[in-house]
């Protein structure tokens, strides 16, 4: 696997998604092979920019299967955005 962008990972950890660590993993590799896989993407390409060699089936799990909700997802995303934006000199803790 890639090396994590630390950055990355303090902000995904900072918003209390309440995943799991296999889950809080599958999220981390899907993140970063989005972000070096160019173009379009699939599950395939996401997994194979991030150098992730687990089973395709368990990425794909969890996507169809973690207890995840969208809206929370990007509820929390916005909060710490604008916290950023309004608090710029405070850093993100865990």
């Amino acid at each position: 696997m890639v090396s994590l962008y630390m950055p990355i990972v303090k902000f995904i950890l900072a918003l209390k998604l309440e995943f799991s660590k296999p889950q809080l993993r599958h999220l981390f590799t899907l993140v970063h092979g989005i972000i070096l896989c160019a173009g379009r993407k699939n599950i395939t390409q996401i997994q194979q920019a991030a150098k992730d060699h687990r089973h395709l089936s368990s990425v794909t799990n969890f996507l169809n299967h973690a207890p995840w909700c969208m809206n929370r997802m990007q509820r929390r995303r916005m909060q710490a955005i604008m916290a950023r934006i309004l608090f710029p000199f405070v850093t993100l803790r865990n």
